[in-house]
């Protein structure tokens, strides 16, 4: 078996979190997709990158399992608070595709809010997700 290849990283900062973007609104992921434990909320600053290059950190409550390390964004509410983020500024980028790319350490995210981070320095200070996940909604929760 061939080794495998070196991931190319886009963040700085050591990979964080394994990632699954939940499509499905009517599951709200109280338990985890993966080994069924009640999953926690935490906030954290989530980096979006809105085509054609409109990167935004928002801070979203998400759900969480410590045991499988797994960050859970539901996509309808990130919708939400992207499209209530551009609105006013860039109404030109609503309902563009948009890439969920990793995540920044809080203190980087409050500076942030003082003053726009250049994109050089949010990338400076990125934590890239460890893995996307997806999982299929079919009966119960199947790795897609």
């Amino acid at each position: 078996m061939p080794p495998r290849a070196k991931l190319r990283r886009l963040g700085k900062q050591p990979p964080r979190y394994r990632f699954f973007l939940n499509p499905y609104p009517e599951r709200r992921c109280t338990v985890c997709p993966q080994c069924h434990a009640k999953t926690r909320q935490r906030k954290v600053p989530v980096v979006i990158h809105v085509d054609p290059l409109h990167p935004v950190a928002l801070n979203k409550t998400c759900r969480y399992c410590p045991g499988c390390d797994l960050l859970i964004v539901h996509q309808d509410e990130l919708e939400a608070l992207l499209a209530a983020c551009f609105t006013e500024h860039h109404p030109e980028v609503l309902g563009n595709d948009y890439l969920a790319i990793g995540t920044l350490d809080r203190a980087d995210w409050q500076r942030g809010t003082q003053s726009p981070l250049p994109i050089q320095e949010m990338v400076q200070h990125l934590h890239d997700f460890k893995e996307v996940l997806r999982f299929e909604l079919i009966g119960g929760w199947q790795r897609g």
